[in-house]
């Protein structure tokens, strides 16, 4: 009888234990899909504090597939902050190396979700332009579009390939796929500043493939709620021809790096 209660209560203990662990790790993720959040309407400088914060935690709680995942994403959120000054090569590829490695930590201990294996292929490639490394880039790709295919009508994988395929020159992107993405990603779009900038960027990937009509009827649907992509699309609808390529990669060049473009609070105008 001693035994049994011995057992018992050891296992309680274990229970209890466990119980704080989880309830605590969820008040973490939490607060970091908060501060994600906030880092996106334009806040920067939250993004170290949080990768700082979640690298001891997941040193304590390893084996929480969730974990692993929102410390890659604060990875490379910290990765697009960097790119408001002259780019350190090596720098980007270790903090883009780091949020590849907790993606696939994450994916080890949980293979279900399309986003991690979405968002492990967005960093493989990511890392591998980097690097130089062709065949990574590719099998970056093929990752993230086998995600695509795993969980076709997923507004976040979607967006994570779009996002990053759009990046390839026209000859190496199947824009095909982009184009289904933002048309996608459009459909669910709340409106407002975030849907201006896809109109924006689904319009360039019509210009740079030559059809300018399709392109001109996506710029004519941005609203204004953004300042910015109506000063962009003003600008493209006055062009005579092909729209400059610098046009296009200045709004690109948001993508990661300018997050505000689409979440800051309410319209820029």
């Amino acid at each position: 009888m001693r035994n049994s209660i011995l057992y018992f209560t050891a296992a309680f203990a274990c229970a209890a234990t466990a119980f704080a662990a989880s309830t605590q790790d969820n008040d973490v993720l939490e607060r970091a899909h908060r501060t994600l959040l906030e880092y996106r309407a334009g806040n920067s400088a939250v993004v170290q504090p949080l990768v700082k914060e979640l690298e001891g935690v997941v040193a304590q709680s390893r084996d929480n597939a969730r974990l692993w995942e929102v410390l890659g994403h604060a990875y490379m959120s910290l990765q697009g902050s960097m790119y408001a000054g002259p780019p350190d090569i090596p720098a980007l590829t270790a903090v883009g190396e780091r949020a590849r490695d907790a993606y696939a930590h994450s994916l080890a201990l949980d293979g279900k979700s399309a986003l991690v294996r979405a968002s492990h292929g967005m960093s493989q490639m990511v890392v591998s332009q980097l690097k130089g490394d062709g065949p990574g880039v590719v099998a970056g790709i093929d990752e993230m579009n086998a995600a695509v295919r795993q969980s076709p009508k997923s507004t976040g994988v979607r967006l994570t390939r779009a996002f990053t395929i759009v990046h390839l020159p026209p000859a190496m992107r199947d824009t095909d796929a982009v184009t289904e993405d933002l048309k996608f990603i459009l459909d669910t779009a709340p409106g407002g500043r975030p849907e201006d900038v896809l109109h924006v960027l689904l319009g360039d990937v019509y210009a740079e493939m030559g059809n300018l009509q399709s392109a001109r009827a996506e710029y004519g649907q941005v609203s204004g709620a953004s300042a910015f992509a109506a000063e962009q699309v003003r600008a493209r609808l006055a062009a005579k021809g092909a729209i400059p390529a610098e046009s296009i990669a200045l709004v690109r060049m948001g993508i990661g790096t300018r997050c505000a473009m689409c979440h800051a609070a309410g319209t820029d105008n």
